[in-house]
């Protein structure tokens, strides 16, 4: 049986027990709503009321993801589709397609990095793990990950000539990992670190074992 099932019972743990019997599933596949607490009647007999639970298969969590990501585009009004990309333990890719794609991308990747943080928080606290939700849309990531490192490699370039470190303009987190991972993998010979808060947070390069200490 597929679909969420309905029953009471004396108790919450019974009412849950028969329905899984129902199903025919354990505890840790299914979510659990408590509808209501059983009540005593009278003299524990009279006019009591049975507890009732609603109980659901639970999804694979790449389709879960996918539903929290769906249903919060379509709360705020956006004609889209999202699909599943790639699933891998606690780690779902997305993919959006649809209109308006430009305010769910947002000025330098703003909105669907929001999107993708919101939705890993629901499902992380839902879960009680990390879990971790990758949003694209019309392969921005992809196109993102080039021009970052394309303006990396020319402020790199420029520090291996000149032996002095030098900032990149300040960026999200997501384009400063791009920038620390290209760095690690492409030039040997230098380093990068974050400094500054907030919206200010620069991403600087520099030869290495030149990096503050502290």
């Amino acid at each position: 049986m597929t679909g969420s099932v309905k029953m009471k019972g004396k108790t919450v743990e019974e009412a849950i027990t028969m329905a899984l019997q129902v199903l025919g599933k354990t505890r840790d596949e299914v979510d659990v709503k408590v509808l209501s607490e059983a009540e005593g009647g009278v003299l524990g007999v009279f006019g009591g009321k049975e507890a009732e639970v609603e109980v659901s298969p639970r999804l694979p969590m790449g389709e879960e993801a996918r539903t929290v990501v769906q249903e919060i585009l379509d709360k705020m009004g956006f004609m889209t589709l999202v699909s599943i990309k790639t699933e891998e333990g606690d780690t779902v890719n997305l993919d959006i397609k649809g209109e308006d794609m430009g305010r769910i991308i947002g000025r330098a990747g703003s909105s669907i990095d929001s999107l993708q943080y919101l939705a890993s928080l629901i499902l992380s606290k839902k879960h009680a793990k990390r879990v971790r939700v990758l949003v694209d849309a019309e392969g921005y990531r992809e196109k993102r990950q080039k021009m970052v490192t394309q303006d990396a490699e020319v402020v790199a370039r420029d520090v291996e000539k000149t032996g002095k470190e030098k900032a990149m303009p300040p960026m999200s987190a997501a384009d400063r990992r791009i920038v620390h991972m290209y760095i690690q993998e492409s030039f040997p010979g230098l380093t990068s670190y974050s400094r500054g808060e907030g919206s200010g947070r620069q991403t600087i390069i520099a030869p290495k074992g030149s990096e503050p200490t502290a």
